[in-house]
């Protein structure tokens, strides 16, 4: 990678299933739940792909320490051929169809169709391929 090399966590009982012929340049993939990212998908450097808010959001719960149990999360799915540029984050609870390109920097939640180009914070569809 560019920055670092590819960071890949699961913890708490998550999975990661990253498909066939990928590449992923430097990033961080890090699961509480699920995390799945098709084939032929390309991830570009220093992005963070991450399915949970590492902390609870409760004040109390964060004090006593206790991630596990009160850490929000939700699945991410990517599809097949798609591109995501590079320093991007995809945010738990995010979908993103077949062959979407993710614009560099992004931060994206939220479900995305097939074959569009989605970019900007927060991440909206620019236009169908």
């Amino acid at each position: 990678g560019l920055y670092q090399r590819c960071i890949i966590v699961a913890r708490y009982g998550g999975k990661i299933e990253i498909g066939e012929r990928c590449g992923i340049s430097g990033s961080t993939i890090y699961a509480y739940e699920n995390i799945k990212i098709g084939n032929d998908t390309r991830i570009g450097a220093n992005c963070k792909i991450i399915d949970n808010d590492f902390h609870p959001v409760e004040l109390e719960y964060r004090h006593e320490g206790l991630n596990e149990q009160y850490t929000r999360r939700a699945p991410i799915v990517i599809g097949n051929d798609c591109f995501i540029g590079m320093n991007s984050i995809i945010l738990k609870g995010t979908t993103l169809g077949n062959n979407v390109i993710v614009g560099a920097g992004s931060v994206v939640h939220g479900t995305f169709p097939d074959n569009c180009i989605v970019a900007g914070n927060p991440a909206k569809l620019i236009r169908k391929l």
